[in-house]
């Protein structure tokens, strides 16, 4: 008895996902807005301060023990 519960649980499981899957197939995919002009923003840091910052870091990360 217990063993036909699971095997029903698990079809209605798999059912589901496959519903799930094929609905999200269905949509079609819209192209993105362009992005505005400008719209993007500058860091006040520089690159090779994260860089560092990382390198050193990692390099403590290791060299801890």
């Amino acid at each position: 008895m217990a063993k036909s519960m699971s095997l029903n649980f698990f079809n209605v499981f798999v059912v589901v996902i496959l519903a799930i899957v094929a609905t999200a197939n269905a949509q079609e995919m819209a192209p993105s807005p362009a992005p505005a002009a400008g719209a993007g923003f500058s860091l006040p840091v520089s690159t090779t301060v994260v860089a560092f910052s990382l390198i050193f870091s990692v390099f403590s990360f290791i060299f801890k023990h």
